[in-house]
């Protein structure tokens, strides 16, 4: 529930609505996403199609086989691969918005959050800067990274391995992906898809855009202070680790 307080403070909202448009990567079909400026005090809302907009709630975070999923029981409403416009909107401490995905499943663009961060910049956002008080750190396969705010780990694309991707069923189980929209790993280099990595250990900082895009479904209720820690995230695992830090009091919304 949002603090009643905090809607009559100085809140970071859209000048304007942004646009983005791609293929899915799970349906491969043409996409439309777009964010529009919120109700000054509402947080994060989100829709499907023409149907009406609803509060973000943790519960409707829903993982999949590698993916997040937003999904809301009474509506029936369902959004795919919501993870790179959310994480783009807690990098950006936007306070209030409407997210409305226009075909159920968000563009995969470049494969990272950063189109998605630029078109936000781009439509502009009022609002007070704030100091950063939210600390998040990644632990993955021996590689070790850090947000403390900024856009750094937006322009970590997804990833796969090679044999990862085999076992899937090749590239063509992900109908929308695109060279240069992943970094596919072979055992010596990437392969054509995405080429030579962005950022030095780019797969660990991807993973902690995730669980930013997975953090999203609590800072759509307000911001949020304190320390989550992680080894090994997932989109499976990342609902409970959240849950976890909110418990003990790690991490803790800013009242």
């Amino acid at each position: 529930m949002i603090d009643a307080s905090a809607s009559q403070a100085p809140r970071r909202r859209l000048h304007r609505a942004a646009r983005f448009r791609g293929a899915g990567l799970f349906s491969g079909k043409a996409v439309q996403l777009s964010v529009h400026p919120g109700e000054p005090g509402r947080g994060w809302c989100w829709a499907v199609g023409r149907a009406p907009a609803i509060a973000l709630e943790p519960q409707h975070l829903c993982p999949r086989p590698r993916r997040s999923t937003l999904f809301d029981k009474p509506t029936g409403c369902l959004a795919q691969v919501p993870e790179h416009i959310l994480a783009a909107l807690v990098m950006l401490d936007v306070d209030d918005c409407t997210v409305r995905f226009r075909n159920g499943e968000a563009p995969l663009l470049d494969g990272s959050a950063l189109p998605f961060v630029r078109g936000l910049q781009a439509a502009g956002i009022a609002g007070p800067r704030r100091p950063w008080t939210l600390r998040v750190e990644v632990h993955w396969q021996g590689r070790d990274v850090c947000w403390w705010g900024g856009t750094t780990p937006a322009r970590a694309r997804t990833f796969i391995s090679a044999q990862e991707a085999r076992k899937a069923g090749g590239l063509g189980s992900f109908p929308g992906a695109r060279p240069g929209c992943a970094l596919v790993f072979g055992r010596q280099h990437s392969s054509r898809y995405g080429g030579r990595p962005r950022l030095r250990d780019e797969p660990a900082w991807h993973k902690l855009a995730d669980l930013l895009g997975d953090l999203g479904a609590h800072r759509a209720r307000g911001r949020l202070t304190g320390l989550l820690q992680a080894t090994a995230p997932s989109h499976s695992s990342n609902p409970e680790l959240i849950e976890q830090a909110l418990s003990t009091g790690s991490l803790r919304y800013i009242d």
